[in-house]
C-alpha cells in the first residue's frame, strides 16, 4: 500500500474562490489478473473528484480508498490547480461549437474542458522509475542544479516502482543533457493511494522527504567541487558525476 495524503496535502492550496484539483479514482488494465484484461479499456475511470477544500479531501477520502481496494484501482490527483470560472467559460464556448456541429449529447463536458484547458500552477513531475536512494539523492542534485538558481523541488512522492518528483519549473535541457530517458510530465497528475489490493510484490517504502534531503546535504555530494572543479558548463559536470537510470518497461 501507498498512501501519499500527507505529502500531498501541502501541495494544495485554495487562494482563490473557485479554485479545485481534480481527483481520479482509476482501474488500469495491466493492474487486474490476466483473465480479466480483456473485460475493459486500458484505463477506466471508476469515480471522479472536484476538491476545492482539505476539508471535502479528508470527508472524502476512506471513500476513495474504499473504491481503491474494491475495484483494484488507484487514487491520482492532479497538483496542478484550476479554476471553476475558467472551466465555466471554456465550457459555455465548447457548448457552442459542439452545438454548432452537430453534437447534442454533453454528458463529458466538464472532463473533457478540465482535461484541454491551461492549469493555474506550473509545477511539473519528474518521473524517477527506481527506488534507488542514490538515484533519489542525485537527480535532486541535477535538478537543483539546473537554470534558474535556487531549490525547486516541491516534494518526492513515491510511486509502485519509484518516485514522482513534484518540481517546479526547470531547464529541460540542461537536465536531459544528463537523464535523457526520463519523462517529464507537465500536466499529468501524481500518485494519492495505491491500494493493499495492487500490493503482492510492493515493500513498504519508509523513506521521508527530510531522509532524502538529510542525505542530499551530505558533503560527498559536492555542487562544483572535488575533482570535477574543471568542468566549463554546469551540464559538463553533472555528466561526469551522474549516470542515467535504466528504465523499466512497465509503467506506474
Amino acid at each position: 500500500m501507498i498512501d501519499n495524503i500527507s505529502l500531498i496535502k501541502p501541495l494544495l492550496n485554495f487562494t482563490d474562490e473557485g479554485d479545485f484539483y481534480m481527483l481520479y479514482v482509476l482501474k488500469r488494465k495491466k493492474d487486474q489478473p490476466e483473465g480479466e484484461r480483456d473485460n475493459h479499456q486500458s484505463v477506466r475511470t471508476i469515480k471522479t473528484y472536484c476538491i476545492d477544500n482539505l476539508e471535502y479531501l479528508d470527508k472524502r477520502y476512506e471513500e476513495i480508498k474504499t473504491l481503491c481496494e474494491l475495484f483494484k484501482a488507484r487514487a491520482y490527483i492532479h497538483v496542478q490547480k484550476q479554476n471553476h470560472k475558467n472551466v465555466s467559460l471554456d465550457m459555455i464556448m465548447s457548448l457552442a461549437e459542439r452545438i454548432k456541429n452537430g453534437q447534442h449529447i454533453q454528458k463529458n463536458l466538464f472532463d473533457t474542458v478540465v482535461g484541454q484547458i491551461k492549469t493555474n500552477e506550473k509545477r511539473w513531475i519528474v518521473d524517477l522509475d527506481t527506488q534507488d536512494e542514490n538515484e533519489v539523492v542525485r537527480m535532486t542534485k541535477v535538478i537543483n542544479v539546473t537554470r534558474p538558481e535556487g531549490d525547486k523541488i516541491e516534494s518526492i512522492i513515491p510511486t509502485k516502482n519509484g518516485y514522482h518528483f513534484i518540481t517546479k519549473r526547470f531547464d529541460v535541457q540542461m537536465f536531459k543533457n544528463v537523464y535523457p530517458d526520463v519523462d517529464i510530465q507537465k500536466k499529468n497528475p501524481t500518485l494519492l493511494y495505491l491500494p493493499k489490493s495492487l500490493d503482492e510484490t510492493l515493500e513498504d517504502n519508509k523513506e521521508t522527504w527530510e531522509e532524502i534531503e538529510e542525505e542530499y546535504c551530505k558533503d560527498e555530494y559536492p555542487v562544483f567541487g572535488g575533482p570535477f572543479t574543471n568542468a566549463l558548463k554546469p551540464f559538463e559536470w553533472l555528466k561526469l558525476w551522474y549516470h542515467s537510470p535504466k528504465r523499466k518497461q512497465n509503467e506506474k
